[in-house]
């Protein structure tokens, strides 16, 4: 049962990183030949049809994992390539800049497309979501743990720009400590889709779906107390998005430095390619099991392994980070929904 946790578990919690649900390379086979069809004994046949719908839900995240993998290797491709003519242009005595150009164009304009092409499955760094969930990470000016910890009480109202929805209200300052500064911005920014995180640097960040950046971008304000930030009207916070892993805007070649540098950069980029296929078919194969293993299970089993997985990992030792996934799940589920879904 644990290869089904480990499937589905794309947002994964840690202590002092982004919540995001990467999922980490691993070596695997490549899956790209393979069709992804349900077992036969995942299909529905009355009694016979044990966890049928969780192979299915399994199933599609497949499908968006092979899109996924599909824009992966067509960057590998071009780069491919692309490390080939820069090799061979390396040994002419005239470079062929407007011809390199244009195979570094059509790779910035391919990478554009990644949210796309993955059908939102891998992010900016590259990595890889199972639940085709990718996010955004940003920072916000004036928003560091320090300052919103340290000093005076203030009050901050925050605005999503979003018609219809209420300030979002926080409570900073007064000398408290980390864990209560980061319970109190969960709380608050949860209705907005907005997860705040301590990153590898130890620096307060956030991240929400890459669907809804640019509106948080745009529209993100906060009206204060006069001591963080101005009272009055709202105003509009600078955001600084985290800056994506794979990127051709600095590959020049105009002379032979500029290619061989170039190079250097395009081999980089592939290895990082490679490692984001490994992850992706990792992820895939461990899912396929997942299948085969709900398509021999009777779904009180399946129901029974899952509550006892899912309260071991709530249980774990740890601080409140633990139960950063599961808050946003239970807004708004209300004792009469839960004894509704319970009936039927």
């Amino acid at each position: 049962m644990n290869s089904l946790i480990s499937s589905l578990d794309s947002a994964g919690s840690r202590t002092r990183r982004n919540n995001a649900g990467s999922v980490a390379p691993a070596p695997a086979a490549d899956t790209r030949a393979t069709p992804l069809a349900l077992p036969e004994a995942s299909t529905p046949r009355g009694p016979a049809a044990s966890g049928w719908r969780y192979s299915n839900q399994l199933n599609e995240q497949l499908t968006s994992a092979q899109r996924a993998l599909g824009f992966v290797d067509g960057l590998t491709g071009q780069l491919e390539q692309l490390k080939t003519d820069l090799s061979q242009q390396l040994t002419q005595r005239r470079i062929d800049r407007e011809g390199l150009e244009a195979k570094i164009d059509r790779f910035a304009e391919a990478l554009s497309q990644r949210h796309a092409q993955s059908g939102g499955s891998v992010d900016g760094n590259l990595r890889f979501h199972l639940a085709a969930d990718a996010r955004q990470n940003f920072t916000v000016r004036g928003m560091e743990l320090d300052n919103l910890r340290k000093g005076s009480p203030e009050t901050l109202a925050l605005f999503s720009g979003e018609r219809g929805t209420a300030a979002m209200s926080l409570s900073v300052g007064g000398d408290i400590s980390e864990d209560d500064i980061m319970r109190r911005l969960n709380r608050t920014l949860a209705p907005s889709g907005i997860r705040p995180f301590v990153n590898d640097d130890g620096q307060l960040s956030f991240s929400v779906a890459e669907s809804d950046w640019p509106a948080i971008r745009d529209r993100l304000t906060v009206r204060g107390g006069g001591i963080r930030f101005p009272s009055g009207q709202p105003q509009r916070v600078k955001t600084v998005a985290e800056s994506e892993r794979l990127s051709s805007s600095d590959w020049q070649v105009a002379d032979h430095a500029n290619v061989r540098q170039t190079l250097q950069r395009v081999v980089s980029a592939l290895s990082q390619l490679r490692q984001a296929h490994s992850a992706i078919a990792s992820a895939i194969e461990e899912a396929r099991h997942s299948i085969d293993q709900l398509s021999r299970m009777g779904e009180q089993s399946w129901a029974e392994e899952f509550v006892a997985d899912f309260n071991a990992r709530l249980n774990q030792s740890g601080d409140y980070r633990s139960f950063l996934d599961v808050v946003p799940a239970l807004l708004g589920l209300s004792r009469y929904r839960v004894i509704s879904l319970l009936s039927i």
